[in-house]
């Protein structure tokens, strides 16, 4: 969390200086390929929007995602699973 720490101290007008770029260095492993938190790091979750505004800014990394996305549900599917519920109540 230092990096957020002295971009808090920026916004809060605290520091005149800017952060330079995010440094997840620090609390990243690398695991098949893909940056994963290390386990006990300083660290805070930010949502992805969030992550992308700051990332856009300030430049640096790696992305650290915790849980991969959920793919969208198609809205034939959930009728069927209505349906099937439906179905069952009434038995």
């Amino acid at each position: 969390m230092q990096w957020f720490r002295e971009w808090e101290g920026f916004v809060k007008g605290k520091d005149s200086d800017p952060p330079g770029p995010i440094d997840n260095a620090k609390i990243a492993v690398t695991k098949c390929g893909n940056a994963v938190l290390r386990q006990g790091a300083d660290s805070g979750q930010i949502s992805e929007g969030t992550w992308n505004f700051l990332q856009s800014i300030y430049g640096g990394g790696p992305e650290i995602v915790l849980r991969p996305p959920v793919p969208p549900v198609e809205p034939d599917i959930l009728q069927t699973e209505e349906k099937i519920e439906l179905e069952t109540h009434g038995l």
